[in-house]
């Protein structure tokens, strides 16, 4: 019921705007594209339900591929979604930006040439748009998957056969301190000790436990040499 009242009182405009998502806009001013979705619909059915609320000068052949409707003030232009084949996308398209942007010999295969002249003047047949417009082409969607924080998450490398399963630690990770190498035995502290001379005593500790040698007991006596 909600639908036909609407149907009733509403221009195609306002009936679009009403009852589609606007998914994006394109140009600005007096030129631009207002495009919407029709979720779960056929070409044929959006623009059934566009031309019911109301009537256009012209309606095109019927296509599931693409249609026009075609108004004193815009050109609605109503083509399968190419990244969902369930949806429609509804292009309303001042008449400036239609000018500007399709191909006169494009839209006559949709448009009678007659109307067309009315609409873009006699001089936009000898003019060829430099832009090949078939109507709007969204972006292809974006899969990867979202985490709360709205960071896309990438899949995580698997480890290779060679590789430890065990990751190496960060440098946070390790503990201890850093230093020299240490000595492969103990040294006793008499070799740091000098001589009263000031000389520093030539022998070597042999280890863990090991003292300094001692002089031997000598017999005998001592002469002055003559």
């Amino acid at each position: 019921m909600i639908f036909s009242l609407l149907a009733g009182c509403a221009d195609a405009g306002t009936f679009v705007k009403e009852n589609y998502p606007l998914i994006d806009v394109q140009g600005k001013g007096k030129s631009t594209a207002k495009i919407y979705v029709a979720e779960g619909k056929t070409v044929p059915e959006a623009a059934k339900e566009i031309a019911d609320a109301d009537k256009p000068q012209e309606i095109s052949k019927e296509s599931t591929e693409q249609m026009f409707l075609v108004y004193s003030d815009k050109i609605i232009n109503i083509h399968k979604d190419p990244n969902n084949e369930n949806n429609s996308l509804i292009e309303w398209d001042t008449v400036e930006y239609a000018k500007e942007h399709y191909d006169s010999s494009f839209l006559q295969g949709y448009i009678t040439a007659s109307l067309l002249q009315s609409l873009f003047g006699g001089g936009w047949f000898n003019s060829r748009s430099p832009y090949d417009y078939r109507g709007y082409n969204p972006p292809p969607k974006y899969n990867n998957p979202v985490n709360n924080t709205g960071n896309v998450q990438r899949p995580q490398p698997t480890p290779s056969a060679n590789s430890s399963s065990t990751p190496p630690p960060s440098t946070s990770e390790r503990k201890g301190s850093f230093g020299s190498k240490p000595s492969t035995g103990s040294t006793s502290s008499s070799s740091n000790m000098k001589r009263n001379d000031g000389s520093t005593p030539n022998y070597k500790t042999s280890g863990v436990g090991s003292q300094k040698p001692t002089t031997g007991k000598r017999s005998g006596s001592f002469s002055k040499r003559r």
